[in-house]
């Protein structure tokens, strides 16, 4: 299975950019690997770019300590997952004590992708988005929104009540396209226009990845989206 990759990172109409994106390529005995972390600060709340900055950084942290080690030993599918489980959990719980101590709340939403040959890992919280593209598949969001009909948002990783992240796995058949992003990256776009723009047979190398990326970023910047702007696509071939 052969993988290429690459991030968009947008602070949009925004003075900061509280989104956090980690992008990480590594050769398990000759077989390459792929991480990859979108997390969006929660807007309201102080902080949101160290609330998805710390979230990102523990997750890439547990990839290089544990993941990794585990995909190498061959662990099961079931320990993998729970262990992605653990460290957002850890990170909850060091964010409500932080929050705590400082007097305020802390929140991010997270969507992190594990690649390895042909089995893939995800884990989900928060209104950002993981879709998959094929050619004559077309395109398939694999998260589920967490948020109200009003708008608002219902799960995230911090200063809230616990709540177990989505976790799915399953196997790459074919040439595909993942695609991570914040809610600013699809707001404003519809998935027909997203599944022409991101077709494996487009995306061949990391430059057409970034052009079609920046293309979309300015496509939703023109339908008016003021919101921080990021995504990760990863091609399977």
């Amino acid at each position: 299975m052969r993988f290429i990759s690459e991030v968009y990172w947008d602070k949009g109409g925004r003075i900061l950019n509280e989104d956090s994106v980690s992008l990480q390529e590594v050769s398990v005995k000759g077989e390459k690997v792929v991480f990859a972390v979108v997390c969006d600060g929660i807007g309201g709340l102080e902080c949101g770019e160290v609330a998805s900055g710390f979230v990102t950084e523990r997750m890439t942290e547990w990839f290089y300590k544990e993941a990794l080690a585990m995909l190498e030993k061959h662990k099961g599918r079931k320990k993998i997952e729970k262990a992605g489980i653990r460290v957002l959990y850890a990170c909850n719980e060091e964010m409500v004590r932080l929050g705590k101590k400082r007097g305020m709340k802390l929140g991010t939403t997270v969507t992190a992708l594990l690649c390895k040959g042909r089995r893939y890992y995800l884990w989900h919280g928060g209104d950002g988005r993981a879709y998959r593209i094929k050619g004559r598949g077309g395109i398939k969001q694999l998260t589920k929104d967490h948020v109200l009909k009003s708008g608002i948002l219902i799960h995230c990783i911090g200063s809230f009540e616990w709540k177990r992240p989505d976790v799915k796995s399953g196997y790459m058949i074919g040439k595909s396209v993942f695609l991570l992003c914040s809610d600013g990256f699809w707001n404003r776009i519809g998935e027909e226009r997203l599944k022409e723009a991101l077709q494996p047979e487009q995306l061949q190398t990391r430059g057409q990845m970034a052009m079609h990326l920046k293309e979309i970023a300015l496509y939703v910047k023109r339908q008016g989206e003021m919101d921080n702007i990021s995504a990760i696509v990863i091609g399977s071939y």
